[in-house]
């Protein structure tokens, strides 16, 4: 058995990080470029620049364009080739990590991650979903290596809305369910590599979940707040750090492949984020795993609790017919699907009872 675990370089997350950040990206080079959308530059973007370049770094602000296509890319990377940036910086969301990812992997020049939000694993791992100019699905991009630096800054994560981290409560909630499957299945992770879990990557998983079990309430009502407290720490941690790193290392099963699943229909799911989608496929995973009424119940409850997904209705399916789920169900079990890493054969008809049984429990639990 051959095993692998990646994780970024390094990883730095405090309040009010933005400010002390050029310290940590000195040993990079003293130029580069820093990528953020219009939006994020007027909320933090120009303070951030602003820090840098008092910190006696050299930095060139590009806009994105807002798609992580293979043209904004070539873009980005003509300009950075230009100005011979010697590290990229992204600030901002998954399309902006994204594509700086795939910039700073073909230039071979050092990647900074600096998320503005907590809705999702994309800072640390290494691999980018890139779409086309229209916004369709193309393809994941998978790299030799994760980002080099990590920056979080608690204070920005606390100043976004609380609905952004909640989505990333409900995609790192899928972490240790999914690990836990392929475990059980002893099939391959996430990485490119073709290798097998390590007692580490598995163990960030446990620890994932066991975070956001025991703070997640308090870091919801915090955000809300926009304060930063050590529960909003270790939730913030849990959704960027211990899930993107669990997750890649650990593997994926059904809980994201339902996700994906849900491409086969158009309409108002849609407007549901990543980390929604995925709530229900979390239970989705539970229930084909056949577990117990009290293992089912827990994450039932505590999806609920954040108003995620726990029904057809509040995935906005509530009138789909029998022949859109059976849609959804083919592709979430297409080849190459990770829920083929469940440890047993699982059909779409297997899927299609699953979905059936995850909205009638919810409804008949909550009455």
């Amino acid at each position: 058995m051959t095993t692998a675990f990646a994780s970024p370089s390094t990883y730095v997350q405090g309040k009010d990080l933005l400010k002390t950040a050029s310290k940590y990206i000195k040993p990079f080079g003293d130029h580069g470029i820093l990528l953020t959308d219009d939006i994020v530059w007027g909320l933090v973007g120009q303070r951030f620049y602003d820090y840098l370049t008092k910190g006696g770094l050299k930095i060139e602000h590009v806009q994105f364009g807002g798609e992580s296509s293979p043209e904004e890319i070539d873009r980005i990377k003509e300009i950075a080739a230009k100005s011979d940036a010697q590290f990229v910086i992204s600030l901002g969301g998954g399309k902006t990590n994204d594509t700086t990812k795939a910039v700073g992997d073909q230039l071979k020049i050092p990647i900074i991650i600096t998320p503005t939000l907590a809705s999702n694993d994309s800072p640390c791992t290494r691999l980018s979903v890139l779409y086309s100019e229209d916004g369709s699905f193309l393809k994941y991009l998978f790299y030799d290596k994760n980002p080099d630096l990590v920056l979080v800054d608690t204070s920005v994560i606390a100043g976004a809305p609380v609905k952004f981290l909640i989505d990333g409560i409900a995609d790192a909630l899928s972490t240790n369910v999914e690990a836990q499957s392929v475990r059980r299945a002893r099939e391959t992770t996430l990485l490119p590599l073709q290798t097998q879990q390590t007692e580490a990557g598995l163990a960030l998983a446990e620890r994932c979940e066991a975070l956001l079990f025991h703070y997640a309430d308090q870091a919801v009502a915090a955000a809300g707040d926009h304060t930063v407290t050590p529960a909003l720490d270790h939730i913030v941690e849990a959704n960027t750090l211990l899930s993107g790193v669990g997750a890649e290392s650990s593997g994926l099963a059904a809980a994201h492949s339902f996700q994906n699943g849900l491409t086969a229909l158009s309409g108002d799911v849609h407007k549901l984020s990543h980390g929604q989608k995925v709530a229900f496929g979390t239970l989705l995973n539970l229930v084909l795993e056949g577990a117990s009424d009290e293992r089912l119940v827990r994450f039932l409850t505590f999806e609920h609790r954040f108003g995620l997904p726990t029904t057809l209705k509040d995935l906005h399916l509530e009138n789909a017919s029998e022949d859109d789920l059976r849609k959804v169900a083919e592709l979430t079990t297409q080849d190459g699907e990770t829920i083929h890493n469940m440890g047993f054969k699982v059909t779409a008809d297997d899927v299609l009872e699953g979905i059936k049984a995850v909205d009638a429990f919810s409804r008949s639990y909550f009455g």
